[in-house]
């Protein structure tokens, strides 16, 4: 043990003894509290309002309670304990309202008991051929001379073509279902750390502003070297390296190329057979990987711009001086009590009586308005101009996103024009589904409330956003009459 390795390290995880980790892996209630806080902040919607949270929170305590678990506490008690202790923060939202989340550290400790109930393996020819392929292109790179990287390209680009010729000549074999489920589960792993990633950001981004309040207060000087020093027309918290580095990745989430990209890749495989073996919660974590990447990083993109509005105005408005001041006087206090250590002793008597601080009883009248100036925003209001609005465009997105009910009742019409009874079946195949499954939704509705109930169920297909048939057998309805108002409408 000649570099003391083992010693370093256990006085290292002795100091983490009192963290929020430590504290929950050390709970007596360690299954009934991971379940809770897995199940209600650990997945996808990692930030909830507190009072949607706490009425979860009772009635989990009292399904558990019904299962045997010991848990004699109320919801309230258990989430002021949870707060204290650091396993859950607690921040003002909107209104009168609070928001919570698990801390960075809870989050770890959280998801590190849950993967105890299922394992993963973590030997996998995808982890091993991620590790190779991230080595390579770091190699790559970070190569400085030009012609050892041209080679690298070159090999790269003739694998390539070779992979093209294959392709078009038909040589080729599709992954089979193991090894791209294999690689699947390794995405949803990398997946499911996201969250965690996103509270540590937002953790180092509290951190920071804390320690520039430091510095603006123990710094000497005016309010103008003050502002000199700390906004000299850049952004401290922004510049910072966690504010470089997440601006990247906000401004990679949010590029359309790169979100219409992911989009596409995830209809693409949950449109495969083999995620058909996908869990519930493991499909909704893929269709909805996307949405929880802008909205964590939208989330965590506010309180880095909360941070920096607040510390310029911490600087603007004097209200550093007051801090600076009480600083001074605590300092001031140390030395005088160092240097009187000197010559009495810490439990000298000094018959000497000191008041307690309390709090001050004031009228209603004292209280001061809140002026909505303080809350300014300092960057410069730029009017951009509108572009002209493109109706077909703007029919487009609506019609992605909402159920084309104007056109299925139009094939519902044309139909019973031709012909005195049709189902679904027939609509069907007068007029294909042309928004894929949601077509098919629609025109059960439609038959639902329209249409009439008969026996039997009968096949209905459509396409898929990769062009492959599907077919699903669905109640068999009616349409006898056209209702007066679609004759208008259709």
């Amino acid at each position: 043990m000649a570099d003391g390795s083992v010693v370093s390290l256990a006085a290292a995880l002795r100091r983490l003894h009192d963290e929020p980790a430590f504290q929950l892996l050390r709970a007596e209630n360690l299954a009934a509290i991971v379940a809770i806080l897995h199940e209600q902040l650990g997945g996808t919607q990692r930030l909830r309002a507190a009072p949607e949270f706490l009425e979860q929170l009772t009635e989990d305590l009292a399904e558990l309670r019904g299962a045997g678990f010991d848990l004699p506490r109320s919801a309230q008690e258990y989430l002021g304990d949870w707060v204290r202790q650091g396993l859950i923060v607690r921040r003002p939202a909107e209104g009168r309202e609070e928001t919570v989340e698990l801390s960075p550290s809870a989050q770890q400790a959280v998801r590190f008991v849950a993967a105890l109930h299922t394992p993963r393996s973590s030997v996998t020819s995808s982890r091993l051929s991620n590790v190779v392929d991230m080595l390579e292109r770091l190699s790559r790179d970070t190569d400085p001379e030009k012609e050892s990287r041209l080679a690298v390209l070159y090999r790269e680009r003739d694998v390539l073509a070779a992979e093209i010729e294959a392709v078009e000549q038909g040589r080729f074999e599709p992954l089979s279902d193991d090894v791209a489920l294999e690689r699947l589960s390794e995405v949803l792993r990398l997946a499911s750390e996201i969250p965690g990633d996103f509270a540590r950001v937002s953790a180092d981004f509290e951190k920071l502003n804390r320690e520039l309040r430091e510095q603006i207060i123990r710094q000497a000087g005016s309010r103008g070297d003050v502002l000199a020093e700390v906004f000299s027309g850049v952004d401290l918290i922004d510049e910072s390296e966690a504010g470089r580095t997440f601006a990247a990745f906000f401004a990679l989430v949010l590029n359309p190329d790169v979100a219409g990209a992911l989009d596409a890749a995830v209809d693409g495989v949950l449109d495969r057979d083999f995620a058909g073996a996908l869990t519930s919660q493991e499909a909704f974590l893929l269709r909805h990987l996307l949405t929880m990447l802008q909205s964590e990083s939208t989330q965590v993109r506010s309180v880095m711009t909360g941070f920096s509005r607040s510390l310029r105005r911490f600087v603007e408005t004097r209200e550093y001086r007051e801090h600076r001041r009480l600083a001074g006087a605590l300092d001031n206090a140390k030395s005088v009590a160092l240097r009187a250590a000197q010559r009495v002793r810490p439990l000298t008597p000094l018959r000497l009586s000191l008041d307690t601080s309390s709090f001050p009883m004031s009228s209603v009248g004292t209280w001061k308005l809140r002026n909505p100036a303080d809350a300014r925003s300092t960057a410069p209001v730029t009017a951009q101009p509108s572009g002209v609005l493109d109706l077909e465009a703007l029919r487009l997105q609506v019609r992605e996103s909402e159920i084309d009910f104007a056109e299925l009742r139009a094939a519902v019409v044309d139909t019973l024009n031709r012909q005195p009874i049709a189902t679904v079946g027939d609509v069907l195949s007068r007029h294909p589904a042309t928004q894929g499954l949601a077509s098919i939704v629609g025109l059960l509705v439609l038959a639902h409330s329209v249409g009439s109930r008969a026996a039997g169920d009968e096949a209905v297909s459509w396409l898929s956003a990769q062009q492959r048939p599907r077919i699903v057998r669905v109640g068999r309805y009616l349409f006898t009459k056209i209702p007066a108002e679609w004759k208008v409408t259709g």
